[in-house]
């Protein structure tokens, strides 16, 4: 299970306690976030490759790979770089595309302002962010990895590397089983992308969970579980 730019291993928690029961499940902390360490370089090859090599020091051969956002691209880099090794693949809200690398500008200077500032706690962080127009869910999942006055995300390795995040590469077709989950209130995966999705995994699967924004998992949980479990069981 892969989290999404700025989070950790418990982002997809609910998903996770609920899987367990009849999976082995594997939770990351992605390089420059959590407690993964923070290096310099973030393509999606490179984090691929992390997951493989932490696959072989688990003595995994094969796994079904869950990744939201970001986390999703790197499942979907996975899958076609090593294609052996990965079973089915779900995707949750996010398209294989390059977004516009201004999308986080706002998010970039709220933190660093909060950076600069030098509060400690929480609310004081939250009241700062504010004043750059960022939705209110975002700053609370944002918070979540702040304590006492500093990042668990390494943010100037982000910052640097943003530009690779936001765009993608063109990888060799996957044509394994794999499911794209999309939020009905999120412009993550709309339909300009249903072309790149189809054009690289054409087994591909589309479900729009209802009332649900990027974060789809916070907003719909059981919708969005029952959606993985019908498809990793069938």
């Amino acid at each position: 299970m892969i989290h999404g730019l700025f989070g950790n291993l418990s982002n997809l928690g609910v998903i996770a306690e609920s899987l367990a029961r009849y999976c082995y499940v594997v939770q990351v902390d992605l390089r420059n976030h959590g407690r993964s360490p923070h290096e310099k370089s973030m393509t999606y090859s490179i984090m691929a490759k992390d997951i493989l090599d932490l696959l072989d020091q688990l003595c995994i051969k094969k796994c079904i790979v869950i990744g939201h956002s970001m986390g999703g691209k790197i499942a979907m880099t996975l899958c076609t770089l090593a294609a052996t090794r990965v079973s089915k693949v779900v995707v949750i809200d996010i398209a294989p595309v390059k977004y516009d690398i201004c999308k986080y500008d706002n998010v970039f200077n709220a933190i660093e302002c909060v950076n600069i500032s030098g509060v400690k706690n929480r609310n004081e962080a939250a009241y700062l962010m504010q004043q750059y127009f960022i939705d209110q869910t975002l700053i609370l999942f944002l918070l979540k990895s702040f304590r006492q006055g500093s990042w668990m995300f390494n943010f100037s390795s982000i910052r640097d590397n943003y530009r690779h995040i936001s765009d993608w590469n063109t990888y060799q077709t996957w044509w394994g089983p794999i499911l794209f989950i999309r939020g009905s209130l999120s412009s993550y995966i709309d339909n300009r992308y249903l072309h790149d999705i189809y054009h690289q995994f054409p087994q591909a699967c589309i479900r729009m969970i209802s009332n649900a924004s990027h974060w789809v998992h916070w907003d719909n949980p059981l919708h969005v579980l029952s959606t993985i479990n019908e498809f990793i069981i069938h």
